[in-house]
């Protein structure tokens, strides 16, 4: 695997992708291709219970899809002449399958934003379960109408997902980019920390591994499902997921209620200093965000000291 497209890493069931380099910061096939295998390898690999996906290039997560291979695709395109009703059959790429894999995978996948992330980067984030932005200088969120384009990686679907139609069509239609800071407080992301999105989203896949493999992959499945079943078809699968997990527990006091239907008793004390242990020493309340940069200045990259 060319070590400038991706690369991964495993530490106690936490596998870490990081995507790009220096050299290419950029969604293209050849790293769609690598990222869904990585995918493939670790949804199916018993021993992995959480993913994260980060950046490779210090200031970015993945600045957006490569505009060469836009380019490319549109003139292909148009060189076939071919009309494309709304209706058209497709088929998905290799961007489609990475996305379907971090939403379907039976494990909680996590995107450490460490910078830049637009357009198909940020879609790409969308797909994720949890998405942790460090603080700094760059812009997250899809700014296609700037370009006269529009989402085209899921953006639009995946958005009002999470955000709501209103807000997500008031984000696309405006195309201004955010702040990590201002994504938090509008719901883009979960989190936007001091420090490194790396060290606290390693923190938070430690504490997913504490909890039952099959806990996680019920209530993602579950919570996924959500917007699209019936309230009535929902609430009958979470509670056959819930006696089937039951069924399958331990047979041991931490892993089963007590008899007569009583609740099993909790130390409250351990459960305060659990909960206190996962409070982010780098988070701080949402202040005013700093005023954005011009659009192109992050689409470009950041000056050399030369140039």
């Amino acid at each position: 695997m060319n070590t400038d497209v991706l690369t991964t890493k495993v530490t106690e069931g936490i596998a870490v992708i990081t995507l790009g380099s220096a050299k290419r910061m950029y969604f293209d096939a050849e790293m769609g291709d690598a990222l869904t295998e990585s995918l493939q390898g670790f949804a199916g690999d018993p021993k992995i219970r959480v993913v994260i996906v980060t950046g490779g290039t210090p200031g970015y997560f993945n600045r957006h899809f490569s505009i060469p291979a836009l380019i490319d695709f549109a003139g292909a395109v148009r060189a076939s002449g071919r009309e494309w009703p709304d209706n058209a059959a497709y088929h998905g790429g290799f961007f489609d399958k990475a996305l379907a894999l971090c939403e379907t995978m039976p494990k909680p996948v996590i995107a450490a934003i460490s910078g830049t992330a637009l357009a198909g980067a940020f879609e790409f984030t969308l797909a994720c379960d949890i998405r942790i932005a460090e603080d700094g200088d760059y812009l997250i969120g899809l700014p296609e109408t700037e370009l006269g384009l529009l989402p085209g990686a899921s953006g639009t679907q995946r958005l009002p997902r999470t955000i709501g139609p209103a807000a997500a069509l008031w984000h696309i239609l405006m195309g201004y980019p955010l702040s990590p800071r201002e994504a938090e407080k509008r719901g883009l992301v979960h989190e936007t920390v001091n420090g490194k999105a790396i060290d606290r989203a390693m923190e938070v896949a430690k504490r997913f591994c504490s909890h039952t493999p099959e806990s996680l992959a019920y209530i993602k499945r579950l919570v996924r499902s959500a917007v699209d079943t019936p309230l009535a078809e929902g609430l009958t699968l979470e509670r056959n997921l819930f006696i089937d997990h039951c069924r399958t527990l331990n047979s041991t006091p931490s892993s089963m209620p007590s008899r007569a239907g009583s609740a099993p008793s909790i130390d409250r004390r351990s459960l305060r200093q659990s909960v206190s242990s996962m409070r982010s020493p780098c988070r701080r309340p949402i202040g005013s965000s700093p005023p954005s940069r011009h659009l192109g200045m992050h689409l470009a990259g950041p000056r050399s000291k030369g140039g």
